[in-house]
């Protein structure tokens, strides 16, 4: 299976372990795009098969993948 862009919340009583989290997300595979730590948010991509082990980390709040969508371009026959 190929790459999963993914966000990922950390629970605000772990934020002040924001850092040591994001470390063993990255051990799990995750290359970081963003640290976004005032808001306890990481994003970047892992396989696919990974992302319930890092839904499963402690300290995670929440994981959600990125969703692609295409609009037609405006001159298609399809609008």
């Amino acid at each position: 299976m190929g790459k999963v862009n993914l966000t990922v919340s950390i629970a605000d009583q772990e934020l002040p372990h924001f850092r040591d989290l994001v470390a063993r997300i990255k051990g799990l595979g995750l290359e970081v795009d963003q640290e976004l730590e005032s808001v306890g948010v990481v994003t970047g991509a892992i396989d696919q098969e990974k992302i319930q082990a890092v839904k499963k980390l402690k300290g995670v709040a929440h994981v959600e993948e990125s969703r692609k969508f295409q609009i037609p371009p405006p001159e298609s026959e399809v609008q």
